[in-house]
C-alpha cells in the first residue's frame, strides 16, 4: 500500500501515508491482513465492507473501505462515514482510503478540522456502535470469511432453488 501511495500525487492519500508511515510494523501488517480479509469479503457478497482503524495518536484515525464499483455515492459514502467516525472519537484529523477487490487504492479523503459538539452530528449518531479492538476486528472478519459447509439436500447457495447435489456441487 505504501508503494501505491508514494505513486497518487493526491494529499489526501499522501497525508495518510505519513500516517501509515508512522505505526509500527505489527501494526502495518495488521492493516494488511484486514485489508486483505475487506477485498475477500467483498468478492465473495458483492458489497461493501470497511473497517476503522482508531490511531494511538490522539484525534487521528483511519477508515479503510473496499468498494466493488467506485463511484460518486461511493465517495459520498465514505465521506460521511468517515465525518461520522471523526465526530464519535472527537478526532481533529481522519483519514479515508478505498481499496479495489484487488487492494489497489481507488482514492482517498482527509478530513483535518478542530473537532466541536454539533446538535446535527449528535443525532446522526445516535445510534453508532463504538469502535471495536483491532485484533477484534481482525477476529471478526478471519470468522465471516470462513466458507459455510453445505449439505448436499440443501439448497444451493447460488440461489437457483435447486439442491446443492443437482447444481453446483
Amino acid at each position: 500500500m505504501i508503494e501505491q501511495i508514494e505513486r497518487r500525487p493526491d494529499s489526501a492519500v499522501l497525508e495518510l501515508g505519513f500516517t501509515l508511515l508512522s505505526m509500527g510494523e505489527e501494526s502495518c501488517n495488521m492493516v494488511h491482513k484486514a485489508i486483505e480479509g475487506l477485498t475477500a469479503m467483498a468478492k465473495m457478497d458483492g458489497k461493501r465492507h470497511d473497517f476503522v482503524l482508531g490511531m494511538s495518536e490522539p484525534g487521528t484515525g483511519i477508515c479503510f473501505h473496499c468498494n466493488p464499483t467506485p463511484s460518486e455515492e461511493a465517495i459520498r459514502s465514505l465521506q460521511v462515514h468517515c465525518s461520522k467516525r471523526k465526530y464519535v472519537q472527537r478526532a481533529a484529523e481522519w483519514y479515508g482510503v478505498s481499496v479495489g477487490l484487488k487492494g489497489e487504492i481507488q482514492f482517498g479523503i482527509t478530513l483535518s478540522f478542530p473537532w466541536g459538539r454539533s446538535s446535527e452530528m449528535d443525532e446522526l449518531t445516535k445510534g453508532m456502535k463504538p469502535s471495536s479492538s483491532f485484533g477484534r476486528a481482525i477476529k471478526t472478519m478471519e470468522r465471516a470469511l470462513v466458507l459455510k459447509k453445505y449439505g448436499r439436500n440443501e439448497p444451493c447457495p447460488c440461489g437457483s432453488g435447486i439442491k446443492y447435489k443437482k447444481c453446483c456441487l
